[in-house]
């Protein structure tokens, strides 16, 4: 049997609550940071866990590829409407009456939010691939998560590969009929994705459905004895380590953010134009 590269990565022999854990953390520090530049160092660690983890560049960049019109629009329903600092020059106004400014501020913080939003399917995407289903819903239980919602959870991540198929299939379908997704013009790559979402949608669905029906058919019950599984989870010295150093980086940023006020807009303008 064929042995996939992630699969004799550190990060694979990692307890599943360790992977759950770093997960968690890294979303809250993602969430904690308004910094487009930390955020793109952030972003350059996850690459690098990528690639020691066996996953090729060619990869990262199948996932990246069609995230990347989420990023943009994230940047336009974010920058135009970040109030602006005290004192700072507006650029120009999107609507008349002085409505609507643009501000350094205004891009900083829609680089920002697009960035993170590529960071955490990045962060999630690289925990998915590292972690076996069962491994999931098996950490999930230990840490008493009622059976029906680690069952639930498990689907959704062992589902996220699939779905993403399913729509890479329907891409090839409109690119077959005619549609281009490789324009440069926004709106015209914007509206050859509309065709896309509502079968994807509608796939999702009835994939849920389906299995919906099956667990029913199967006569799923959460059952109060103790269960047993094929194989045990336990913390090792690695985790510790793990966890340690989540800890520690975690520590960090919330003292800087929250104790001196690093890490926001405000300090990042002020970085850039005020020295």
């Amino acid at each position: 049997m064929k042995v996939n590269a992630i699969e004799k990565s550190f990060l694979y022999s990692l307890d599943p609550r360790t992977k759950m854990l770093m997960l968690l953390m890294l979303i809250i520090m993602g969430v904690m940071i308004m910094d487009p530049f930390l955020t793109v160092v952030m972003m350059i660690l996850i690459y690098l866990l990528y690639r020691v983890s066996g996953v090729s560049a060619n990869q990262v960049w199948r996932t990246t590829k069609p995230l990347i019109l989420a990023f943009v629009l994230f940047f336009l329903l974010n920058f135009p409407f970040a109030t602006p600092l005290e004192g700072e020059r507006v650029f120009f106004y999107l609507l008349p009456m002085n409505k609507i400014p643009v501000t350094m501020t205004g891009i900083l913080r829609g680089l920002g939010n697009g960035l993170r939003f590529i960071m955490f399917i990045w962060i999630s995407d690289l925990i998915t691939q590292a972690t076996p289903t069962s491994d999931i819903v098996l950490a999930l239980n230990k840490g008493h998560v009622p059976p029906e919602a680690s069952i639930a959870i498990g689907i959704a991540f062992s589902y996220i590969p699939v779905l993403k198929k399913e729509f890479s299939t329907v891409i090839e379908a409109q690119k077959s009929r005619g549609a281009s997704f490789e324009s440069k013009n926004l709106f015209v790559k914007v509206k050859a994705y509309i065709p896309v979402i509502v079968p994807g949608l509608f796939i999702s669905i009835m994939k849920g459905r389906d299995i919906a029906r099956a667990i029913e058919a199967r006569g799923f019950t959460y059952d109060p004895v103790e269960r047993t599984y094929r194989h045990e989870i336990k913390w090792r010295n690695r985790d510790y380590a793990v966890i340690a150093a989540l800890v520690a980086v975690f520590g960090v940023i919330a003292y800087f953010n929250v104790g001196k006020g690093w890490f926001n807009t405000r300090f990042i303008y002020d970085l850039l134009f005020n020295r």
